[in-house]
């Protein structure tokens, strides 16, 4: 494995093309590689999150990127799950207000309580770049541009969570 700012080639890969697993271990690098997925990526973006750190998620320039890619393709797609919302509501988290006005391609539910002890963080960009993280508390993780196979095996999971989970009770608290 690769350590992330070994490679400063990375910020540069794309999705499909870069293969081999990479790690990661700080902010900085989360924040790097969430950033240039997004720019890269062309219609897809699933996020399993216990809480969306604000310092990766909450930022300008990448709430900018995530809109760009909700609108470069018709059927682009954006699902966010997430622990708990009241947090993200309260704190005018930038992801929320983005989620209102992407109303049609991007949707953010509450992981149901039967899945909520789940401790892993991942991103995954078209179905085969991920940014995994064992510990969604800590910045240390890996990262592949091109690993179908474990994007795969993290969807599974995440349809099933997607499918039990739902819109936050108060809709509102989204759509205000």
């Amino acid at each position: 494995m690769t350590q992330i700012h070994d490679t400063p080639a990375l910020t540069r890969a794309e999705i499909g093309e870069q293969t081999g697993e990479l790690t990661i271990d700080d902010s900085q690098d989360n924040y790097q590689t969430l950033l240039n997925m997004l720019n890269k990526g062309r219609r897809s973006l699933s996020v399993y999150s216990r809480y969306l750190d604000g310092k990766l998620y909450d930022q300008q320039e990448f709430n900018e990127a995530l809109r760009r890619l909700a609108t470069r393709h018709p059927q682009s797609r954006i699902r966010i799950l997430i622990r708990d919302i009241d947090p993200l509501v309260k704190s005018g988290h930038r992801l929320i207000e983005l989620s209102r006005h992407l109303s049609s391609s991007m949707e953010i539910r509450e992981i149901h309580k039967e899945y909520a002890n789940n401790l892993e963080s991942f991103f995954i960009v078209d179905e085969r770049a991920v940014l995994h993280r064992q510990q969604a508390d800590r910045y240390q993780g890996i990262v592949n541009y091109n690993d179908p196979k474990l994007a795969h095996y993290l969807l599974q999971h995440f349809n099933e969570v997607w499918d039990h989970s739902q819109v936050p009770t108060d809709a509102r608290r989204l759509h205000l």
